[in-house]
């Protein structure tokens, strides 16, 4: 199962989040964090910000986010963890997962993961849909297309694109909680 919002954000909170991405530090770091390496392009090489903090000011990227997907979802979010991320090409090419998708399942802690494009049209900066984490071949794929918002059940395996077209691709990737169960097990798993 998955869902797509095109025109996520109102045209104002676009330009805030993107004014967020100029402006923010990033971290060059990688993904999975899971995977033990020696060196960041041994795996899925990322520069990211840190995951915002709760905030209600209307400027801020975590309440910009929470007003704009309840609002379009009709679904109040328990928990939320939300930031910035840039791929470099140039680093991705030279990673050892270059061309080697790499289907895999989120946390199941979250209800939902997901993502919003911000920089790219294009079916080859998009997310891979999966039956199963050890197919080699997308069941579905889902293009790019700035301010379009991708999310799935936490279970569904996916992968990133490795034909990426942009230099530099731009997404908000998302983990949310959104049933009393799984915030449980979260705070469970989490000690809180």
């Amino acid at each position: 199962m998955f869902t797509v919002i095109e025109d996520f954000y109102s045209q104002s909170d676009l330009g805030l989040v993107i004014a967020h991405f100029v402006n923010l530090p990033f971290d060059q770091t990688h993904r999975s964090r899971d995977w033990a390496v020696t060196h960041r392009l041994q795996a899925y090489p990322v520069h990211e910000t840190s995951v915002f903090e709760r905030s209600e000011h209307p400027l801020h990227p975590y309440s910009i986010f929470k007003k704009t997907f309840e609002t379009k979802t009709n679904q109040k979010i328990i928990y939320l963890e939300t930031f910035l991320r840039k791929i470099k090409l140039s680093e991705l090419k030279e990673s050892a997962v270059y061309k080697k998708d790499r289907p895999h399942k989120d946390k199941e802690i979250f209800d939902y993961a997901g993502l919003i494009y911000f920089n790219s049209n294009s079916i080859l900066d998009g997310t891979k849909l999966y039956n199963d984490e050890r197919d080699f071949d997308p069941t579905i794929i889902i293009g790019s297309k700035v301010n379009r918002c991708v999310y799935y059940g936490t279970q569904q395996p996916h992968s990133v694109p490795f034909d990426q077209r942009v230099d530099e691709r731009w997404v908000q990737p998302f983990f949310i909680i959104t049933n009393e169960e799984t915030f449980k097990k979260y705070k469970d798993t989490n000690g809180t």
